[in-house]
């Protein structure tokens, strides 16, 4: 009775033991599976310039797809139902959308400012009725914009151009529109006696847009020497008339005599030399599908001058050529030599190819696991015939299908070592889909 009693039970023990063993997984003690697994937030918006000057009307539109339920944040602050952001400045700004879920998906995009108009002024000038009089006057009118604004020699604008009680010497007038857009010139309050004082000049270009390579030397004539000089209405004069570090641009010269009767040049412009042909080629890494934050690089190489810096999309210059952690997108490339001179091109990332060694462990989980773990209801929510489900899951493979003593998945039994070392192999190289 005792060794029927003994069989029975053993019988039972080796019967529950093989129910187990055949199983594709233990009941589930597993956390719950990782809802941003395998997907990819791409977040888009349309962009409203501001209208110029220095308005702060400028807006973002963002949308975001690869999921439901969004909110979005500007730069950090609190989340919003709407991707809608209004009254912004000219600069960048990261929009960050976030899913029912709290899986994210992040973007920079930059406001710019509409073209200013040109505005243009003239004025008429009023002599002081002697060299220390203050009884002259400019009366200025700007044209090219609307809502124009008058200021003298930097001070508070007022809604009218005319100037008065003014001595002689020369004065900078700014007009400002309705946007803040602004235009300046100089003009000179002379004496009643003075004679004319005539500036003539030769310029030299600048190496290139940003440089400050550009001079002018001027001279006159008409007064009495020895003359002194100015640029750009500046108060002090200077013995000589050459300026020299200028970069490219609009300039003015003031010359005075020895009477302290001021002669005007009028618009000087120093402009730019013609830019060097400026060629870059990249190097480009794809992304890895399963890391949200992404992995791709562009490096890039340029040649045709010197000096370069380098730009992705609207972000700040940098020394190095490379950008890394690239999701999927096209990035704008510029580089930029020493003297402002930029070349501009369009550089895609993709995808990256599924690695060989990812590769090799996901013919293991279909030939093996996808059974139990695959279909519209996969044992504990597991599906290893989704890529980014097999790399969230890598250390739960190697524990089961590599570690278990003996293996307890896949439910045929042990896999072969060669199998389990192709999982090693795999986790050992980084464990991602591009391994």
């Amino acid at each position: 009775m005792t060794n029927r009693i003994f069989i029975s039970l053993s019988f039972f023990l080796f019967f529950f033991a093989s129910i187990n063993f055949i199983s594709c997984s233990k009941p589930d003690t597993a956390p719950p599976a990782d809802p941003c697994v395998g997907k990819t937030i791409v977040v888009t918006a349309t962009t409203t310039a501001t209208s110029g000057g220095s308005t702060s009307n400028g807006a973002i539109n963002a949308t975001a797809t690869g999921s439901t339920g969004f909110t979005y944040s500007l730069n950090g602050a609190a989340f919003q139902g709407s991707g809608s952001f209004t009254n912004l400045a000219v600069g960048t700004f990261t929009i960050t959308a976030k899913d029912a879920n709290g899986c994210t998906g992040t973007q920079t995009f930059s406001v710019t400012a509409s073209p200013c108009p040109t505005i243009s002024i003239t004025a008429t000038t009023t002599p002081a009725s002697s060299a220390t009089a203050t009884n002259g006057a400019i009366t200025a009118s700007a044209a090219g914009s609307t809502g124009i604004t008058y200021s003298n020699n930097g001070g508070a604008f007022q809604a009218t151009g005319a100037f008065t009680g003014l001595g002689v010497g020369t004065y900078n007038i700014t007009a400002k529109d309705v946007n803040g857009c602004t235009a300046s010139a100089a003009f000179i309050v002379v004496s009643a006696g003075c004679p004319t004082v005539t500036v003539t000049f030769t310029t030299t270009n600048t190496a290139g847009p940003t440089a400050t390579t550009g001079s002018i030397t001027a001279s006159a004539t008409g007064g009495v020497a020895l003359y002194t000089f100015s640029k750009d209405a500046g108060v002090t004069f200077q013995a000589t008339g050459l300026f020299s570090n200028l970069a490219a641009g609009n300039h003015t010269i003031i010359a005075k005599d020895a009477n302290g009767c001021l002669g005007t040049s009028g618009t000087i412009t120093v402009a730019s030399n013609p830019c060097p042909t400026i060629n870059f080629t990249q190097v480009v890494t794809g992304a890895d599908k399963c890391i949200a934050a992404g992995t791709g690089t562009i490096t890039v190489a340029a040649n045709g001058s010197t000096g370069f810096m380098y730009q992705l999309n609207s972000n700040a210059y940098q020394t190095s050529n490379v950008f890394n952690t690239l999701a999927v997108g096209n990035y704008t490339i510029n580089v930029r030599d020493l003297n402002g001179c930029i070349k501009t091109g369009t550089v895609p990332v993709s995808q990256a190819p599924a690695g060989p060694l990812f590769t090799s462990v996901k013919s293991i989980m279909t030939a093996n696991c996808t059974g139990c773990h695959g279909g519209p209801s996969p044992t504990s929510g597991i599906n290893l015939s989704d890529d980014c489900t097999i790399v969230a899951q890598k250390v739960r493979i190697k524990i089961r299908s590599v570690d278990g003593n003996p293996s307890i998945m896949p439910p045929s039994g042990s896999i072969s070592a060669a199998d389990k070392q192709k999982i090693i192999d795999w986790i050992n190289a980084g464990g991602q889909h591009s391994n």
